[in-house]
């Protein structure tokens, strides 16, 4: 049984925990927050107009609470800490798990700054344990489904890809910190980046970004349009916003023009992905009914269990698109390609 302390009770913290409550590999054994009902288990405050599958109230015979990331990484039983603070907290936090000797599956993005992910790299290799942040969109049924396909060659080599991730402005988040940019990063950080981590999964690294950006309801940039150039015609565009009005229904999109074939997935046209490749309608492809959320979780207990590091995210890849979204910051307010070496 891995024992697991979750740390920042907003909403993906209330979903984290679901998922490990459900899981018989695991058990949450304590809680941090910085409000008090929220870490003694009082989950009835509200949090925007978001569905939720997690209890109102969570019995903590069984569980401690705790105020601080430090108080709760000097429990002894805590093994996984689960990181779902606000963004601006995700470095410290991370190299104070680390340096207690705990696994740590840390929120997206890594950090705000190549420089802080250096931080939590080099406190990984230092621990020994295992880092991995929860870039959720690897592991979706959709997506995974399209690695998967890639990585074949059964239709051929990609020549482009196109990804969108459209939303209204998230005002749930406590204290309104997403909609502040200097502690979330704005939509290019937050948002933004499940795409440029997974072109960066599916492609590789390109040879340079171009981006165009506007600024949004955080302050900082909040709709991004990023085109990467990988040479010898291939190509990526990458989409991401929240700057649209409600009642602006959330959505995803990807697509993925091989040699003999295009798949797609539209999220406003059911589950199943669609190939295009010749026949008077596209063959469709049923995925798993199940969430990233509950696959990446799945995973990093899989990889404790057996003794293996994660390998489908490693903490030199999130590293990475952090350096990628940098580079499309850079080329929006620059106004110019940015070479990426």
């Amino acid at each position: 049984m891995i024992k697991v302390g979750v740390c920042g009770l907003g909403f993906m913290g209330r979903t984290h925990f679901t998922v490990f409550d459900q899981d018989p590999r695991a058990t949450v054994v304590a809680l941090m927050d910085h409000q008090p009902a929220r870490r003694n288990g009082d989950w009835r405050d509200p949090l925007g107009n978001l569905e939720s599958g997690w209890p109102s109230r969570v019995d903590m015979a069984n569980r401690r609470g705790y105020a601080t990331i430090e108080d709760l990484c000097a429990d002894p039983e805590v093994e996984l800490v689960d990181l779902t603070l606000p963004t601006h907290l995700h470095a410290d936090a991370a190299v104070t798990a680390l340096q207690a000797r705990k696994h740590v599956l840390s929120e997206k993005p890594m950090a705000l700054s190549s420089k802080d992910c250096k931080r939590i790299v080099e406190a990984a290799k230092k621990s020994r344990k295992y880092f991995m942040v929860a870039q959720c969109i690897r592991f979706w049924p959709q997506y995974a489904k399209i690695k998967e396909l890639v990585s074949s060659r059964m239709y051929g080599k990609v020549r482009s890809l196109a990804l969108r991730r459209m939303a209204t402005p998230p005002g749930y988040s406590s204290g309104a910190w997403l909609m502040n940019h200097e502690l979330s990063g704005g939509a290019i950080f937050d948002l933004h980046i499940h795409d440029v981590d997974f072109a960066l999964y599916l492609m590789g690294k390109p040879k340079r970004v171009t981006a165009y950006g506007t600024t949004g309801p955080s302050g900082g940039i909040d709709h991004v349009l990023g085109v990467w150039d990988y040479g010898k015609d291939v190509l990526a565009t990458i989409e991401g916003s929240w700057c649209f009005h409600e009642p602006y229904p959330f959505g995803m999109y990807v697509n993925v023009r091989c040699e003999k074939a295009t798949i797609e997935w539209d999220m406003t046209k059911g589950s199943s992905l669609r190939i295009y490749h010749g026949g008077k309608s596209p063959e469709e492809i049923p995925v798993a009914e199940t969430t990233g959320w509950h696959m990446e979780i799945d995973y990093m207990l899989s990889c404790i269990d057996r003794k293996k590091k994660p390998k489908i995210v490693t903490p030199e890849s999130s590293a990475l698109s952090i350096k990628l979204a940098e580079s499309e910051k850079k080329s929006i307010d620059e106004r110019r390609a940015v070479q990426i070496r």
